[in-house]
């Protein structure tokens, strides 16, 4: 088994695909590797948030923080984990977006509990989007026999075809997609996906907005939140932009209480601790106010990619603050990342199978804090290296 194991990580090697771990450091918008700080380029925190320590100390003197301090539930929610903080989000988030909510540990806990509880039900069809999360993919290899499909990314096309050639032999049909694309960085085409469920009446949407609640949309509710009615189930989780970490399943008091019975992700983990949830529900309280950073985040992201286009001959994949340079070839990417880090720039490359094959690249994804001289300067070092590695 040991030389069966070894044979696979040499083949991730020799493909330059092998992934390592190494001890990091973080200070502000730095991360320290082999000593060197480097802008830290792979961060989620969007906002800010989790490194603003006015922010964290508001939130350590608040009510709160003094009534939720416990490091650990110590239990599932079905059994004694459910402390009365986790009923007090609940009942806040459904106050927002007018949906029964219920908290997991995680988005992929969010998305394996409720996908795999959905695939026990009989005659029903899931269609994704090709650029789905892995998570998703993952909720639906249940013990049940799931049927499957995938449709080209943000194709309607593709989308609508499927769903004509499907719609009469099943009961019910979900359409998985996300709100912002965690490795594209485009949105979904949400008035589009609207307009095809309209035309059937089985048709359910599962929207995942991970990288877009907090960071967009009206008072950073997200890109769904306009047309929250059309929306079936809303996967929004608060380890990124919200500086927290969970996530929520957002659906019909039905859904919600299936859910409570069949999510195993659910049911069989110990619940987060009750400090975790004070704080996610600490930053959602505070979203209405960060309007001048979403609209920061916005314009940086906008001027770096118009930046990249000008003065690289590469495709740039991104409509907000998930920008990736594609590089195609493995080694390519981890030559670009390794002199990136030579020169104080801190950007993973990003290899299948999390992206096709074929389709390495650089994954930038920028925050609202970052001083826009410093991805000026990141541009050029892009130049320097694109002209060493062609020469």
């Amino acid at each position: 088994m040991t030389n069966a194991i070894q044979t696979i990580l040499n083949q991730l090697k020799q493909s330059s695909n092998l992934r390592t771990l190494f001890p990091q450091k973080h200070k502000d918008l730095e991360i320290q590797k082999n000593g060197k700080w480097l802008l830290n380029l792979a961060s989620n925190d969007y906002l800010n948030l989790a490194s603003n320590q006015d922010f964290i100390a508001e939130f350590l003197d608040s009510k709160l923080f003094r009534e939720n301090c416990f490091f650990s539930a110590s239990s599932s929610r079905s059994l004694s984990g459910n402390f009365e903080i986790y009923e007090a989000f609940e009942t806040y988030l459904e106050s927002l977006f007018n949906k029964k909510a219920l908290l997991f540990n995680s988005g992929y806990h969010a998305n394996i509990g409720a996908l795999s509880a959905l695939s026990r039900l009989k005659n029903i069809l899931f269609i994704a989007d090709r650029s789905i999360h892995a998570s998703h993919i993952d909720g639906l290899k249940s013990f049940e026999k799931v049927a499957f499909r995938r449709f080209l990314h943000n194709d309607m096309q593709d989308l609508k075809k499927l769903l004509e050639q499907n719609a009469n032999n099943f009961e019910a049909i979900f359409i998985l997609t996300e709100g912002l694309f965690s490795m594209e960085g485009d949105f979904a085409k949400i008035q589009s996906l609207i307009a095809l469920k309209k035309q059937f009446k089985n048709v359910y949407l599962y929207i995942d907005e991970a990288h877009s609640i907090g960071s967009f949309g009206q008072n950073g509710l997200g890109l769904c939140y306009p047309v929250l009615k059309e929306i079936d189930f809303l996967v929004l989780t608060f380890g990124k932009a919200m500086a927290s970490m969970g996530a929520c399943v957002l659906c019909q008091s039905d859904f919600r209480n299936y859910f409570i019975n069949f999510s195993r992700s659910l049911i069989y983990s110990t619940a987060l601790p009750p400090i975790n949830i004070a704080m996610s529900y600490f930053s959602f309280l505070h979203l209405p106010n960060l309007e001048k950073q979403r609209e920061r985040l916005s314009n940086i992201s906008q001027d770096f990619k118009i930046l990249l286009q000008n003065n690289l001959d590469y495709e740039i994949l991104g409509e907000y603050n998930i920008l990736s340079l594609v590089l195609k070839d493995n080694q390519k990417a981890i030559f670009f990342q390794k002199e990136l880090e030579k020169k104080g720039f801190f950007a993973p490359a990003i290899r299948p199978p999390t992206i096709p094959q074929n389709r390495s690249c650089l994954r930038f994804s920028l925050t609202q804090k970052i001083p826009f001289h410093q991805l000026e300067s990141l541009c050029d070092s892009l130049k320097e290296i694109d002209y060493e590695y062609l020469s």
